[in-house]
């Protein structure tokens, strides 16, 4: 009984088992309708894909596409690094800092990508091409357009390589190759107004605040001038040695004909004519020592009295001071602006473009080839299932069994 129950357990598990045979015995079945299936499927598809090379591009439902690509380096290291380490070995490090050149780097590739696929870029595309004209976008013209040119404008950022391509698929090659570069000029001149602008604004600023300086610095020497006309005098040091000097002859020769006087009185005790003369030369040379260190009009034009000395001094250092901070701010302003100009004609371009976009002659897009033997593929085993699926059916329909369960589930 034991070998008997055995046997049949081994009959049981034979008949569930997938038989290599009669799977290709359904194969062989069923050859005639897997073959017109595959056939029929291949002659439609060439149908489909000839027919699409027989109409015109801009009719056709499947045309052939052009994608030229322009490719760009990305300078990722700022240039000011290289000139710092040049300034600091010559010992201007310092006026460096203050030129704001940094030793750091700056990596630009995504931020070229990221401007590159910017809304600003994209809508300048949009109207310069007249994509939503184009795409026969209707609704949400702005945002519908935006996402029609993405779908067909690429942008890739090789970090590896340092450069970055900027493609475009269209059926029209020329159309294509215009947008492109009309991108990479959109972007060169933002980058022209991040990088190039950065360093050229500030050596405008600096021409300008030179110039004001400049300025400031004439009319300061034109006052001190001015100053030293009118008092002539060329420092305060010589007009106070010149008013000492002077104020000494004076007294002096006041000195001397009071000793004059006094010896002419001693030998005549008449009022002569002589006598008043002298008189009146002593009364004069008193009077022009009083104006002198008093102050008159009528000595004013030729020197300062000595009670102005110390205002003129105070004025004229004044002036000296101004002009000497002004000579100092030119002078480190004017450091700063070569060091600026330096840095532009060191600095190297953001963006360099190595190749331009052209008009691609070879279509990108679609491979009608591939398109054909994939649905030859796809038509193949599609067949093969569907007469695994008519095999099954049919053996269901001739077994009673499974016809009574499904018309039991029916019910």
């Amino acid at each position: 009984m034991g070998e008997i129950t055995k046997s049949t357990d081994n009959s049981k598990v034979g008949d569930d088992e997938i038989s290599l045979v009669d799977l290709l015995s359904t194969v062989l079945r069923h050859t005639k309708m897997i073959l017109i299936v595959t056939f029929g499927a291949a002659l439609l598809c060439l149908i489909y894909v000839i027919g699409s090379l027989l109409l015109a591009p801009e009719m056709s439902y499947l045309p052939n596409m052009y994608k030229p690509t322009a490719t760009i380096l990305i300078n990722s290291q700022d240039s000011g690094g290289g000139l710092s380490s040049m300034l600091a070995s010559s010992g201007l490090s310092g006026m460096a800092g203050l030129a704001g050149i940094s030793t750091g780097g700056t990596n630009y590739g995504l931020l070229a990508a990221s401007i590159a696929k910017s809304n600003t870029i994209l809508d300048a595309l949009v109207d310069k091409f007249g994509l939503i004209k184009r795409y026969k976008i209707k609704k949400s013209p702005k945002a519908s357009s935006r996402k029609a040119l993405l779908k067909h404008y690429t942008v890739a950022n090789g970090e590896k390589t340092g450069t970055m391509t900027i493609s475009f698929e269209d059926r029209d090659p020329e159309l294509a190759k215009d947008l492109v570069n009309f991108a990479v000029e959109l972007l060169d001149k933002r980058f022209t107004v991040i990088g190039g602008n950065r360093n050229g604004t500030k050596k405008d600023q600096l021409e300008l605040k030179l110039a004001d300086v400049q300025s400031e610095m004439m009319s300061l020497e034109a006052e001190i001038q001015a100053f030293q006309l009118k008092h002539g005098i060329i420092t305060i040091d010589s007009i106070a040695k010149e008013q000492v000097a002077t104020v000494a002859q004076v007294r002096s020769a006041l000195i001397m004909k009071e000793m004059e006087i006094k010896t002419y009185g001693d030998i005549s005790k008449v009022q002569d004519p002589a006598l008043m003369r002298l008189n009146a030369e002593r009364g004069n040379l008193s009077k022009l020592l009083d104006e002198l260190e008093k102050g008159f009009a009528t000595y004013e034009n030729v020197l300062p009295s000595q009670r102005e000395l110390p205002r003129l001094a105070i004025d004229f250092s004044h002036l000296q001071r101004n002009l000497m901070i002004q000579q100092k701010i030119f002078e480190l302003l004017t450091q700063q602006y070569e060091l600026t100009k330096l840095q532009i004609q060191g600095a190297d371009p953001i963006l360099q473009i190595l190749e331009a976009a052209e008009a691609p002659d070879m279509k990108s897009s679609p491979s009608r080839a591939s398109i054909v033997l994939v649905a030859i593929f796809a038509a193949f085993f599609a067949s093969i299932l569907g007469a695994f699926i008519f095999e099954g059916v049919q053996n269901i329909r001739s077994d009673p069994e499974a016809m009574a369960k499904l018309r039991g589930i029916a019910k």
